[in-house]
C-alpha cells in the first residue's frame, strides 16, 4: 500500500444556486483586498468602480464592498448613501458596523499578497442581514469563482479563531521550526517539502490520521531530546513546545507514555520493575470516586508486587502536575493522580468558588502523562457527615509565611487532606512540587510524626520560559499583571545573586524588594528561611548555608507565590536551583527503596 501524501483537493461546497450580479460593483480600499478583488470581478465581466479611497461615497453603484480594515468598516460606511447593498470583506466582524444599510458580508479563505489572489475554487465565508442579502453575498462570490458558505454573526468568533489557527498560527509554527532547524545549519527550503506533504495528507485524511511522528508512534525518548534541544537552543518557545506536545499526545490517542519507552516495546529490555501495562494488568486509565473503589483497583497491583505512585492536586493541572506524574511513571509500577479541590484549606469562600474546576481536561492530561488511576472524590466521600478530626502541625512550620498570611485553619486543612488521601491511597511514594515549598515541610512533618509508611519526592518547580513560576492561577493574569509578575522570579534571582557574593540575609532581602518594587509589586511576604524548620535566617548573618528564599504577592487581583532553594556558591540561577529533588527517609512500604 502507497504511502505518498494524498494529492490536496479543494472542496466543492453545494451551489446554493447562482444569482447574478446586477448593475455596477464599486470597491472600497485600495489595499490588497481591494485591488484583488476589484481585478477579479473585472475579470468577470462585472462592472467595477474602483478600487476607491475609504472616504468614497460610491455613488451609483448597486453593490459596494468595502475592502477596508476591521476597524475602519464602520467609517466606510457611514460614507455610503442609502440605496446600495453594502458589504464587507472581513472574517472576523459582524454585520453590526453595517447598521443602516442593506448589509452583507464575504470572506475568501484565502491569503491575498502583494501580487493579488486566484479565487477561483476557494471557499468563502458569506453572511447576509436576510435572504435577498445572503443572495447578493453568494452572487458576488461565485461571479469571482470562490465556492461561497453561510456563517452565522454568532459564529463567527469561533470560525475566524479556526482560520486564523489553520493560517496565521501555522506559520508561527513554522517560524519556529525554522528558527531550530537554522540552529543546526539546515535552511527553510529543506523544509517545505514536508510542511505542504502535511498539509496535504491533513486535508486528504484529517486528524489524527495524518499525525505522523515520533508521539504517534509511541517515542517518548525522541520527545525528550526534541524538548532537550529547545531548552538548550530556543529556550523562550520551550511554553509552547510543552502545549503542542500535550495537545498532540491527546490527539494521538496515547494514554500510557510509559508503554512506548524503548524498554517497555522490547521484553528483554524491560526493567522487572516497570511492566508494561498489560503485565501490570491496567488496560486504561480509570476514573474512580469512593476510597473503597481505589482501594479495590489498587489491591491486586499491591497483590502482584507492583509499587504505587501518588500525585495529588486540586485538578486546572499543568506541566508542573504532569511532570511529578511522569517522574511517579519512571519511578513506580501504578500512578494515581487525585484530583480534589480541598474546601478546608480556603480561609475564603470567594477564592474556594472562583478555583478552576476542569476535570475533563485534567483527566486528558493525566492519561497524556502516564497516570494510571484518577482518584476524583466528591467532598462528602473525604469528609463524611459527623467527620471530626483536624491534622494539626504546630511551630514555625505553620505560623510563619502562608501561616501567618492565610490562618492557621489554612495547614490544618492541607495537613488533613493529605493524611486522608494517604490513608486512602497508601502509597509507597508520594511527590509534591517545590512551588508549594512551606505544604512540602508541612507534609513532611506529618509523614514523620504520625509514622506514615510513604516516601515524600518533590520534584522541582516548572517555570515558563521567562521564568514565571507555572501556576493554575497564572490563566487569571492580564496581558500587562502577566509582565509585572516576572518580577517575583527576578526578585529571587536578586536574592541568589546577593547571597553568592556573600551579602547578609537583610542585604539578599533588599536585592529582591527593590526588583519587586521596580514593577509597583509590594509583597506579602519576601523571607529567607531554613529549610527544614522554616525558621527566619538572622538578617545580620551571611547566608552560610542552605535556606529557602519565599515570595508571596498580589499581581493585580491574583495572588502568586514563589520560592528558591538557596545554596551558597560562585554562580547560580533560578531556573536551576529550584528545589532538588528531596526525599523524606521514613518507613516505607515493604519492597520500597
Amino acid at each position: 500500500m502507497s504511502t505518498a501524501p494524498a494529492r490536496l483537493v479543494t472542496p466543492r461546497l453545494p451551489d446554493p444556486g447562482r444569482v447574478a450580479v446586477v448593475g455596477r460593483v464599486a470597491v472600497v480600499g485600495d489595499g490588497r483586498m481591494g485591488r484583488a478583488m476589484a481585478a477579479a470581478l473585472r475579470a468577470a465581466g462585472t462592472q467595477v468602480e474602483g478600487p476607491l479611497g475609504r472616504g468614497a461615497t460610491a455613488v451609483g453603484a448597486d453593490v459596494v464592498l468595502l475592502a477596508v480594515p476591521d476597524a475602519a468598516i464602520a467609517a466606510a460606511a457611514a460614507c455610503i448613501g442609502a440605496g446600495p447593498a453594502v458589504g464587507h470583506l472581513s472574517g472576523a466582524t459582524t454585520l453590526a458596523p453595517l447598521a443602516g444599510h442593506r448589509a452583507f458580508s464575504i470572506h475568501p479563505l484565502m491569503t491575498v499578497t502583494a501580487a493579488g489572489a486566484a479565487f477561483a475554487g476557494v471557499p468563502a465565508a458569506v453572511a447576509g442581514q436576510d435572504a435577498a442579502m445572503l443572495a447578493v453575498a453568494r452572487s458576488v462570490a461565485t461571479a469571482v469563482g470562490l465556492e461561497p458558505f453561510a456563517v452565522r454573526d454568532a459564529d463567527r468568533a469561533a470560525y475566524h479563531a479556526a482560520a486564523c489557527i489553520a493560517s496565521n498560527y501555522l506559520v508561527t509554527l513554522e517560524a519556529l521550526a525554522e528558527g531550530l532547524a537554522a540552529t543546526a545549519g539546515v535552511g527553510r527550503a529543506a523544509l517545505v517539502p514536508l510542511v505542504r506533504a502535511t498539509v496535504e495528507n491533513w486535508a486528504a485524511r484529517g486528524a489524527p490520521e495524518a499525525l505522523t511522528g515520533p508521539i504517534a508512534r509511541g517515542d517518548e525518548a525522541t520527545v525528550a531530546a526534541h524538548r532537550d534541544a529547545v531548552v538548550t537552543r530556543v529556550p523562550e518557545a520551550v511554553g509552547l513546545f510543552d502545549a503542542l506536545t500535550t495537545a498532540t499526545r491527546e490527539l494521538a490517542g496515547r494514554r500510557h507514555p510509559q508503554n512506548r519507552h524503548p524498554q517497555n516495546r522490547h521484553p528483554q529490555n524491560r526493567h522487572p520493575q516497570n511492566p508494561s501495562p498489560q503485565e501490570r494488568g491496567v488496560e486504561d486509565m480509570r476514573i474512580v470516586r469512593t476510597v473503597a473503589d481505589l482501594q479495590a483497583a489498587l489491591a491486586a497491583q499491591r497483590h502482584a508486587g507492583h509499587r504505587v505512585g501518588f500525585v495529588p492536586t486540586m485538578g486546572a493541572l499543568h506541566e508542573g502536575h504532569l511532570s511529578l506524574v511522569r517522574a511517579a511513571r519512571e519511578g513506580t509500577d501504578v500512578v494515581v493522580l487525585s484530583i480534589f479541590v480541598n474546601p478546608t484549606q480556603f480561609n475564603d469562600p470567594a477564592d474556594l468558588d472562583a478555583y478552576p474546576r476542569t476535570e475533563e481536561t485534567d483527566v486528558a492530561l493525566a492519561a497524556s502523562a502516564g497516570a494510571d488511576i484518577v482518584f476524583a472524590p466528591a467532598a462528602e466521600e473525604l469528609y463524611p457527615h459527623g467527620f471530626a478530626t483536624t491534622v494539626t502541625v504546630t511551630g514555625p512550620i505553620t505560623e510563619t509565611l502562608e501561616g501567618a498570611r492565610r490562618g492557621r485553619g489554612h495547614f490544618d486543612g492541607v495537613a488533613t487532606v493529605v493524611t486522608r488521601l494517604l490513608l486512602a491511597v497508601a502509597p509507597d511514594v508520594a511527590w509534591f512540587g517545590a512551588k508549594d515549598a512551606q505544604q512540602v515541610v508541612v507534609v513532611r512533618r506529618v509523614v514523620a510524626d504520625l509514622g506514615l509508611p510513604v516516601r515524600i519526592e518533590v520534584g522541582p518547580t516548572v517555570r515558563e520560559a521567562d521564568g514565571l513560576a507555572l501556576s493554575s492561577r497564572n490563566v487569571r493574569l492580564s496581558a500587562e499583571d502577566r509582565r509585572r509578575a516576572l518580577a517575583l522570579s527576578r526578585a529571587l534571582r536578586a536574592v541568589q545573586a546577593t547571597v553568592d557574593a556573600g551579602a547578609t540575609a537583610a542585604g539578599a532581602r533588599a536585592a529582591g524588594l527593590a526588583e519587586l518594587a521596580a514593577e509597583g509589586i509590594v509583597p506579602e511576604y519576601l523571607e529567607l528561611a531554613d529549610p527544614e524548620t522554616l525558621e527566619p535566617v538572622d538578617p545580620a548573618d551571611p547566608v552560610g548555608r542552605p535556606a529557602l528564599a519565599l515570595v508571596a504577592a498580589h499581581v493585580g487581583p491574583v495572588r502568586l507565590i514563589d520560592n528558591v532553594y538557596l545554596e551558597p556558591r560562585q554562580t547560580n540561577d533560578v531556573t536551576t536551583t529550584d528545589h532538588p529533588t528531596h526525599t523524606t527517609p521514613t518507613a516505607a512500604h515493604p519492597g520500597a527503596s
